[in-house]
């Protein structure tokens, strides 16, 4: 059992969670999906819950286990500067995104 003092999602972020039962997701066990959704979409609010939610070594280590291969450009390099991934990795995790959705920018789009 953790020590984390918030346990459920506010009404107010239910929204952000459309196609889930949000009263079956665990703060615990789908942290990955709750964060990913945050940090993508959320808005102020729900990314200042985020933060009480969740420690920054959490957070952290999302970014760098899944959120660097998941989150959109903007996003992850507005949460790495947040959580204190040092600047030379942040622009390493931005280089390797880049070359693995270099295919949508060269789309053509009507």
């Amino acid at each position: 059992m953790s020590d984390r003092i918030i346990q459920n999602i506010p009404d107010a972020l239910h929204p952000f969670f459309w196609e889930y039962d949000v009263e079956t997701l665990d703060i615990y066990n789908d942290a990955d999906v709750i964060m990913a959704r945050i940090m993508e979409r959320g808005s102020w609010q729900a990314m200042t819950w985020l933060r009480k939610a969740f420690s920054n070594a959490e957070l952290k280590a999302f970014l760098q286990k899944k959120g660097r291969k998941i989150l959109p450009l903007r996003e992850l390099n507005y949460w790495a500067m947040i959580c204190g991934i040092p600047a030379e990795t942040r622009k390493q995790w931005i280089k390797a995104a880049q070359k693995k959705n270099s295919i949508w920018h060269r789309r053509y789009a009507h």
